[in-house]
């Protein structure tokens, strides 16, 4: 009638481990975990058990094992999202403007909520991307990835980790389009400055705890990429 009650796999304990840290937001989206040889002797494991919890914690979705063996956090998300609404984009350019009118909502949600709960790490962290994002623009580097990480920072400031995992997807989406691309939007120069001044702006009204002026400066950011992007894929002139 009893079943006989086998000991947890240890591949299971890694897995329910990290399944709790991104629960509590220990694990955010785009977060790099250790190298294999270094998690196994954090975790105190051999490394066939905790390669067989990475390559199952994969299947899932939850992280991705890039050359190299880097391992990086991905959006919950983005696996559910991220790739069917490429496809529609993709086969309808003006679904990238129905993705920046939730973008609009969301960025102005994300950026009032971090002025109010933004921790000094979380600041320090977004103060530390933004400096990049000022040097890039020194350089006239483009640097998607730096772009994505400030907001999803600022979402992650929130303290709200599935709104962190939901932006994540929405970085992914718009920076992995074929059809609107950076390079859309950077054809003229002039917005490279505009934007990195608007991210600047954005990091000010947070720092300072300005939960009105933090909304109104993230609306104001989607509103001119949207605007931006429309006339350039209008072929209007530059």
């Amino acid at each position: 009638m009893f079943k006989r009650i086998s000991p947890r796999k240890i591949s299971d304990e890694i897995i329910e481990q990290f399944k709790e840290m991104l629960n509590k937001g220990e694990l955010k989206p785009g977060d790099d975990l250790p190298s294999e040889r270094d998690l196994a002797e954090m975790i105190g494991v051999s490394r066939p058990p905790l390669r067989e919890a990475l390559n199952a914690l994969q299947t899932m979705g939850f992280i991705e094992i890039r050359p190299r063996s880097k391992i990086v956090v991905r959006s919950v998300a983005e696996k559910f999202i991220a790739d069917p609404v490429s496809i529609l984009i993709a086969q309808d350019m003006e679904k990238i403007f129905e993705l920046l009118e939730i973008r609009r909502a969301m960025e102005s949600w994300v950026a009032y909520n971090a002025a109010k709960r933004a921790s000094k790490e979380d600041i320090e962290k977004i103060e530390r991307i933004i400096k990049k994002d000022q040097e890039n623009l020194r350089l006239k580097k483009d640097d998607a990835k730096t772009d994505a990480d400030f907001h999803v920072s600022i979402a992650q400031a929130t303290g709200n980790t599935i709104f962190s995992h939901l932006m994540a997807s929405c970085y992914h989406i718009l920076w992995n389009t074929q059809i609107v691309s950076r390079e859309t939007l950077f054809k003229k120069e002039a917005n490279r400055k505009l934007i990195a001044g608007q991210h600047l702006n954005m990091f000010k009204a947070i720092k300072e705890g300005d939960a009105e002026r933090a909304a109104r400066e993230a609306r104001r950011h989607i509103d001119f990429v949207a605007e931006e992007l429309r006339r350039l894929l209008g072929g209007g002139s530059s």
